[in-house]
């Protein structure tokens, strides 16, 4: 079983019945959880109980279109990202889903590869996003522990000397960036000059 983090949740919102049980077929695997619904009043009724990374949405549905979709998703949650597919494809529709903010616009007919790589892609900038995301917390857990023992202790001039050396492996590693590295350099010498 996959961790939470590791899965992408994928809503699709298709009003063709064949096209959208295909594309359920077609992208659910052990790392996607993929949900289906037949209009754009569905899909929004569920992006507003769940949250998704992903939503896939065909421009021309009965009731609520596409890019109103896109629109009302994006200010649910402004991080999902929106691929919306057409076959009334036009520069204007196309212009206007991307400046609403769609990651990719597709054209039916479509090959089923076509679609898989923009979906891949989402899916790999959605867990890259989520990787950063913990490796920040992470960073700035290292640096609110490393922060606290330096107020625990005062330096004596070896334990300086000590502490800059540390100091110098976690920016070496990539830890610290040099702005921190050189203001948290700083706070010791100056904390040493006032012993």
């Amino acid at each position: 079983m996959e961790a939470k983090d590791d899965v992408v949740k994928i809503l699709i919102a298709e009003d063709e019945k064949f096209f959208r049980i295909l594309l359920f077929e077609e992208l659910q695997d052990q790392k996607r959880q993929v949900k289906v619904v037949s209009n754009g009043a569905e899909a929004l009724d569920l992006l507003k109980r769940e949250n998704f990374d992903l939503l896939i949405t065909d421009l021309k549905m009965p009731g609520l279109e596409g890019i109103e979709l896109l629109k009302e998703a994006k200010k649910i949650n402004p991080r999902i990202l929106v691929i919306v597919i057409t076959g009334y494809a036009s520069l204007d529709s196309a212009i206007e889903a991307l400046k609403e903010g769609a990651y990719d616009y597709i054209r039916k007919p479509f090959s089923l590869e076509e679609l898989k790589v923009s979906v891949n892609n989402a899916c790999t900038l959605i867990l890259l996003e989520r990787e950063n995301k913990r490796l920040l917390e992470d960073l700035r857990q290292v640096y609110n522990r490393f922060k606290e023992s330096l107020e625990e202790r005062t330096p004596s001039p070896r334990s300086l000397l000590d502490e800059l050396e540390r100091l110098a492996r976690l920016r070496q590693e990539g830890f610290l960036e040099e702005e921190e590295f050189e203001a948290i350099k700083k706070i010791l010498i100056q904390r040493s000059n006032y012993e």
